[in-house]
Order: C-alpha cells, then structure tokens, then sequence
C-alpha cells in the first residue's frame, strides 16, 4: 500500500497548550491499524500516529521499545536502531525492512555508544516503565547535545475517563495495561530535567468521549462466547470494502484534545 505523505506542521511551545488544532490521520493508515489490530487498539494507536507524524525527525534515529514496529512503520522509516526486549516482537519488526539494525535488549545494557542519535522516538512505552529516571538517564546518554525524545503515553485524565468512572474500575483497568506513570506535564518535566532533558512542546490527544468509546470497545473486546472472543471473531470476518469505509469514517474524526486528553505526545530536547 503506497501511504500518503504529510506536511509536518510547527508544534506548539508548552506556553501555547491551550491552543488546539484538528488531528487526523489519513484513511489508508486508519485501515491498516483496524485490520491488524482491532477496534480498541486501532482507534489509540491512529491518534499516536498522528500525532506522531506532525514532527520531523533528525537522524540517525532509535526507536525506544519498538516491539512489532507497525507504529513506527506508518511514522517514518526507514530506522536506524530498534531496541526492545522481546525478540519475538522484534522478528515481526524485521519482517518490515524498515529497521537497520534491532537489538533484543533493554536500552540500558543494549550498549549503544553516546551521542550517537539525534532522535528517540517511543510510543506508549515509558507508561509502563518502574524505573523511569534510569531509562531517561539512558535515552540522555545516546542523545547527542540538542537532541530530542519525542514520546507518547496516556495522561493523569485517563482514568477518569474510562467506561465506569469508579476508582476500583481504573484501578483494575491500570493494572491489566500495566500502567504505572500516568502523570501530568509537570510531573514528567522534574523526571526529565533530572536527566538533562527539557520539554520543548506537548499535543493532547483523544478527548474524554472517544476515551470512554476505546474503553468500552476494549471491553467488548473481552467477551467469549464458546471459549472465542467474540467481536474478534466478527471484526475478522468483516470484508476489505468495509474496513475502507470505516477507516474513510475514521479519518474525518478530530483526534486531537484539549488538555490534557486521554494521551498526550512530549518533545523533550538534551541540553
């Protein structure tokens, strides 16, 4: 599939959050996430792309826990370095020719040398991370001076925004994403500056209706019927032709939120 190519726009400074400008992603790429991956995941990981490729990206890049590498395939390509620690997701990721090289590690004992990238990218990982000052330290390390961390991950709103809005229901969605840093700007600022790294901009996205919508699919996601699940086994059964129409539908939502959305991208740039 040849994917459409777009302008990236100038990304809005910290002192400029409150402006919003419309998000979307383009219905080509909106149909490859729905077909691989779902409903639920397909909707969150449009608004990441999206988000994603309003920035240019300087070379050489690394792409910081890039499992299968689809993500990153619809941002740029091609990569030079994708480091995760799970090698089956890495064999996927080789499988789209995007990666120079892949290393089935942790960036911290992956051994790059310093300074040696003027990007890290990394989509939806650092939510997830218990050590995170040892993994910013990392990052800090192999960014050359100037260099910049552009990332996603959900925000502080979040769990608020879920299906149910009762505590025990965040609690236990959180738990089954294995969210642990699902923190505001200011939070992430004092976490990055301790490792040398200074926000330069943010861009929300997801608003609380679309948040709950991804929630509720999520759920419905997990009903069996006959030891199946069952909208897996009827999304897998739906043709082509209407996987385009859903995605030509998907591509005229406005992706974009007002702080702080369901998720938020971060630019953070090595002093």
């Amino acid at each position: 599939m040849q994917l459409p190519l777009i302008r990236r726009r100038r990304e809005s400074t910290p002192a400029a959050a409150g402006a919003r400008f419309p998000l979307h992603l383009p219905a080509p790429m909106f149909q490859v996430l729905l077909e691989r991956q779902g409903p639920s995941l397909g909707l969150w990981r449009a608004a990441e792309v999206a988000a994603l490729r309003e920035h240019g990206y300087h070379r050489p890049v690394l792409d910081l826990g890039c499992g299968d590498g689809l993500v990153t395939s619809l941002v740029l390509r091609p990569v030079e370095v994708g480091v995760d620690p799970d090698a089956t997701a890495l064999a996927r990721a080789a499988r789209l020719g995007i990666y120079h090289r892949l290393i089935p590690r942790p960036l911290e004992t992956a051994g790059l040398p310093a300074g040696a990238f003027a990007t890290v990218i990394s989509n939806s990982v650092l939510e997830h991370v218990a050590d995170i000052d040892t993994l910013l330290a990392a990052v800090a390390q192999v960014l050359r001076p100037g260099g910049r961390l552009v990332f996603t991950a959900p925000t502080e709103d979040f769990s608020r925004r879920l299906l149910l809005p009762l505590a025990g229901y965040a609690a236990r969605r959180n738990r089954a994403l294995a969210h642990r840093n699902l923190w505001p700007v200011t939070r992430w600022a004092a976490h990055l500056e301790a490792a040398g790294l200074e926000i330069e901009s943010t861009r929300s996205y997801l608003r609380p209706a679309l948040v709950t919508a991804w929630d509720a699919l999520e759920v419905a996601q997990q009903v069996r019927i006959g030891g199946q699940r069952a909208l897996g086994r009827v999304w897998r059964r739906i043709p082509p032709g209407s996987f385009a129409r859903l995605a030509a539908w998907g591509a005229r939502l406005d992706l974009s939120a007002p702080e702080p959305g369901g998720g938020r991208l971060i630019v953070a740039r090595k002093r």
